[in-house]
């Protein structure tokens, strides 16, 4: 009988235990192609991973919305059917993570080193961490740092705003323009007197060609990558707020590892951002450097105060808490 108990505890040991040489792998979804900062700086997460945790665990990494839109994603995340996705900190706010959009706030940072500033000092881990204390199905596991996203118009716009050598605020008044369906991003183009249109991100290039639009605003990166400088030949450096892109993971995902696997993912996360941003930094200058190339002709703003002035009531409509972050930021507290 002895002997029998025995056996029986041995194999309920082997059955509660993970097999030798077992992996699990997990799949991350990004909306853009394989030159994005965001698409390299997943790469750099799933190998790191797997050397850290010798195979064991994998990202299978799906590029250019193969497992859908961002919206799809985000809500594919809550759901538990996606185990990652890099999500913009501007949209997070609409689906249940308010403080950490304080970052996608209007002229927030002044620069791509300053927002990695942040992005890497205890204010950055503590923005990360409000995404979980949100307890909306999301764990922001880092940042991935990019540049400011800008405005482009079309060639008819251009025409009819007299071809100037400079962009000023007034010329914003009435234009389409396309923005990611978040609340923050079209409030943002209402406060600078343009027309928010929410589009889907594939349809953009499209609805510029057709005119549906007078012009979209992203970071220069995805303006060439995706070719909208064919469509959209006039480059706006407004830099009215930045791409602070966060990687996000399933609390499913996340209460299913161990602590030593998630340990691993969070040092893959810190691989991941400093890929990014040395990627993104490079990419940048590369990018405006091929505009005369390209026929892009770049249209400085000639009236930045204005542009800030206008968005102020932004900070205004803010909680007391994000209003305090704002000002951490601003103040170089963090």
């Amino acid at each position: 009988m002895k002997k029998v108990l025995f056996v029986l505890m041995v194999l309920a040991v082997a059955a509660a235990a993970p097999c030798a040489g077992a992996e699990r792998v997990l799949r991350w979804n990004e909306v853009n192609g394989e030159t994005y900062g965001a698409t390299v700086a997943a790469h750099a997460f799933a190998d790191k991973l797997a050397t850290l945790s010798g195979g064991a665990l994998k990202i299978e990494l799906y590029t250019n919305g193969t497992l859908g839109s961002e919206a799809e994603s985000m809500q594919g995340i809550q759901m538990g059917t996606l185990d990652i996705f890099r999500g913009n900190a501007s949209s997070l706010p609409n689906y249940g993570a308010k403080v950490i959009g304080a970052t996608g706030l209007p002229y927030v940072f002044r620069d791509m080193a300053h927002f990695q500033e942040v992005a890497v000092s205890p204010l950055g881990d503590e923005l990360l961490q409000s995404v979980a204390d949100a307890n909306c199905g999301y764990i922001a596991l880092g940042w991935l740092v990019e540049g400011p996203r800008s405005l482009f118009i079309t060639p008819d716009v251009y025409k009819k705003l007299g071809e100037p050598a400079s962009f000023s605020f007034n010329m914003m008044s009435g234009l389409k323009i396309r923005v990611p369906e978040t609340d923050l991003m079209v409030n943002t183009m209402k406060a600078l007197k343009a027309s928010a249109t929410p589009i889907a991100y594939a349809e953009l290039y499209t609805s510029l060609q057709s005119g549906v639009v007078d012009g979209a605003e992203n970071g220069v990166t995805s303006y060439m990558d995706n070719s909208f400088n064919e469509v959209a030949p006039y480059f706006i450096t407004d830099a009215h707020t930045f791409g602070c892109g966060v990687i996000l993971v399933s609390t499913d995902t996340w209460n299913s590892l161990s602590d030593e696997e998630k340990g691993w993912m969070k040092e893959a996360a810190l691989t991941a951002r400093t890929a990014c941003y040395e990627y993104n930094q490079k990419q940048e200058k590369s990018c405006f450097d091929s505009f005369a190339a390209k026929g892009i002709k770049l249209l400085p703003v000639s009236d930045i105060a204005e542009w800030q002035k206008a968005c102020a009531p932004l900070y205004e409509q803010q909680s007391e808490e994000i209003q305090k972050i704002i000002a951490r930021i601003q103040g170089g507290k963090y």
